[in-house]
This record gives C-alpha cells, sequence and structure tokens, in this order.
C-alpha cells in the first residue's frame, strides 16, 4: 500500500479528496527523493519531482519533512511514528585531519573510475539494491476546531530495490527493517512495518526517464542533471546535486558514467576531502563533501568512494540550517546538523526483466 492509500485507508472513507489524485511522477519522486520542509499553508518551491500532495483531509493536518508521512496509528490517535524508531543511525567512522580541498583528490578518482568499464549485467533494465536510513519528521492533528499538535519523528531502517527500463517502466519495493531500539507498542511497530512496506509500479514521465546512453563528458553530464524533470533548466549546485543522486539511485553507471559525475561534482567548486571513512557495511573508501544551500535549507552531502574503482559506496545528507519559516528541527526535539538520510548501494547492473535479481 502506498501513501496517499494508507492515509485514506486510515480516514475511512472521510477523506474529502478521495476522488483526486496527483500525477504518479509527482508522487513517486516525492517519496523516493524528496527532503522536504513545510508548514501548513507555505507554498512549495521544489522541483516537480521532488513535491509530495497535500491532501485537504478534514482528520489530519499534517507538516511534512525529509519525506514525512502523514499517519494515524490503530484507534485513530494522531502520532507520528513508534517510539521504537525514534533512535538516530551511528554516524560513519572518519579518519583524517582537518578536510582539504578536494578537487584534485575526486578529479584523480574520476580518472580511476574511467577505467572501471560497462556496469556488470546484462539486459535493458537497470536495478539499484541499497538500504539506509531515513529521518521521518510529522506534525498531526486531530482536526479540532483548535487542536493540540502532535509532533514524531524516527530515524526508518530500509531496505530499497528499484528497477527501470529503458522506456520508463519502473518498480520500486521499500521494506522498512526493524526498530532501531526497543520500546513503544508491538501492535504499532507492526502497524508502521505494514502500512510502509511499498512496491510501486509506474510508467514514468518521459521527463523522468534517463536516456538509453548517458555523456561520458562533464559538459554533456551537467547539461542531462540540470534538465531532468518537467521544470526549467536548472544548473544550480542544489538541482545538480539532487539529480545526482537520482541518477545513482535508479539507474546502473559505466566508470565513463560515473566519472562525468565525480568531474561535475569536482568541478562546482567547494568540494572537500575529508579523508578515509567507513560505511555501516563496513566497507572503506575517500570521503568527499559538499556544500549545498538552495531556497530553505542548506546542507552538507557527502559521498563515500571505493578508491580502487571510483565506485560510489555510500552517501548522505547533514541538515545544517533550515529557512525560519519552515518546520524547524527544534519542534521535534532535534537539533542541528541533523542527519537525514543515510544510503549505502549494495549492488547496481542490468537484468532482463523488472522484477529479476542479480
Amino acid at each position: 500500500m502506498d501513501d496517499l492509500n494508507a492515509l485514506r485507508t486510515a480516514l475511512n472513507g472521510a477523506d474529502p479528496a478521495k476522488d483526486t489524485a496527483p500525477t504518479p511522477q509527482a508522487r513517486q519522486w516525492a517519496r523516493t527523493n524528496a527532503i522536504l520542509r513545510l508548514k501548513e499553508n507555505t507554498p512549495m518551491v521544489r522541483p516537480l519531482w521532488r513535491r509530495i500532495p497535500v491532501l485537504a483531509a478534514g482528520a489530519v493536518t499534517a507538516a511534512l519533512a525529509v519525506g514525512a508521512t502523514a499517519m494515524l496509528l490503530p484507534g485513530g490517535d494522531p502520532l507520528g511514528v513508534p517510539a521504537a524508531y525514534a533512535a538516530p543511525p551511528e554516524p560513519i567512522e572518519v579518519v583524517g585531519g582537518e578536510p582539504t580541498d578536494g578537487t584534485g583528490r575526486l578529479l584523480a578518482l574520476a580518472d580511476t573510475a574511467e577505467g572501471r568499464g560497462d556496469a556488470e549485467g546484462e539486459g535493458e533494465v537497470g536495478f539499484v539494491s541499497s538500504t539506509g536510513t531515513t529521518l521521518y519528521r510529522l506534525t498531526a492533528n486531530a482536526g479540532e476546531d483548535d487542536p493540540e499538535e502532535t509532533h514524531g519523528y524516527g530515524f526508518i531502517p530500509f531496505e530499497w530495490n528499484e528497477w527501470q527500463d529503458l522506456e520508463g517502466n519502473m518498480r520500486r519495493d521499500e521494506h522498512p527493517q526493524p526498530p532501531l531500539e526497543t520500546g513503544g507498542r508491538e501492535a504499532d511497530h507492526e502497524w508502521f512495518l505494514e502500512q510502509q512496506t511499498d512496491i510501486h509500479e509506474e510508467e514514468l514521465d518521459p521527463t523522468l526517464v534517463w536516456p538509453d546512453e548517458l555523456p561520458t563528458d562533464t559538459a554533456g553530464m551537467t547539461d542531462l542533471l540540470s534538465d531532468f524533470g518537467a521544470d526549467p533548466v536548472d544548473d544550480s549546485l542544489a538541482n545538480l546535486v539532487n539529480s545526482a543522486e537520482n541518477l545513482y539511485d535508479s539507474r546502473p553507471l559505466s566508470g565513463a558514467e560515473e566519472a562525468a559525475v565525480q568531474r561535475m561534482i569536482a568541478e562546482s567548486g567547494g568540494v572537500e576531502y575529508l579523508g578515509t571513512a567507513t560505511d555501516p557495511l563496513d566497507r572503506e573508501g575517500d570521503l568527499f563533501r559538499v556544500r549545498v544551500e538552495d531556497e530553505v535549507s542548506v546542507a552538507e552531502h557527502r559521498y563515500l568512494y571505493d578508491p580502487q574503482d571510483g565506485s560510489l559506496l555510500y552517501r548522505d545528507t547533514t541538515l545544517l540550517e533550515e529557512d525560519s519559516s519552515q518546520t524547524q528541527a527544534e519542534e521535534f526535539g532535534l537539533a542541528y546538523p541533523l542527519l537525514s538520510e543515510q544510503v549505502s548501494y549494495l549492488w547496481s547492473g542490468w537484468v532482463q526483466e523488472v522484477g529479476q535479481r542479480p
């Protein structure tokens, strides 16, 4: 069951928007990639594929942040996520001194990646398997005239598998994992796992389908990433980084294609080398950092690359600041800097059909 249908099921027929639906691409990309900070009556300024639809539902008013989902636990109690999911993940271990300019080192790594060759597997369906943790933040009320807001948050571990063929047929399997700490009511945990487990299939809008052949030069990759989606061309660093992460999440890359992404990041300015680090799967690599600022936030994006072949092992995002008009971390008992996402890449390559595993 997806987020929209889960919410409408919880409303038990009381949803005044039950006969309307957002576009499929808006629902999918908002769910999987958005770092969203909404307050009631606050307009969005995100690219189309990063906007979450807001339902005009009398029973729940939700302010969503970092992919959050409006939900009611069993019995209709408005809450965030179960208490057992409130534990933050362990930060990855970093070994090194002060950050240094990472431009030259990342360009050298791109040269290594370029010699790696084609992505693994055979077929015309790209498959990416990953695991990680996503921060969910939610504000809900019971629909009263002057309700008391309930704030909830949790760092939810997931396993993700995504398939996408060259025509845009896509399937994404999302599987929440057991709690990071014990506590809360067992029934709430079971309910949450059931609601958040999702197998989603759709045919993507043509603007969200990667071309059969990706560019292998820096300028071509920059043009591709800046023009991804239905919105006008946007070559800002924030948009380029978001599009690059979408590419990593949904498409296996050859060595030359990955090198083009790395050179784009290196030449964007401001990339830093932090040292060596170990990801949650105990894989060691070279860790780079880039600071990204957009209309509503300042964030730090970090990338851990295998020094042997230049492949991306891991990435994370840490929120440093958010616009004062947006929902603030302090309202949830959190503080900045705020780790909002961790992703470890398990395997990517080509398979014969959607749903097939290597």
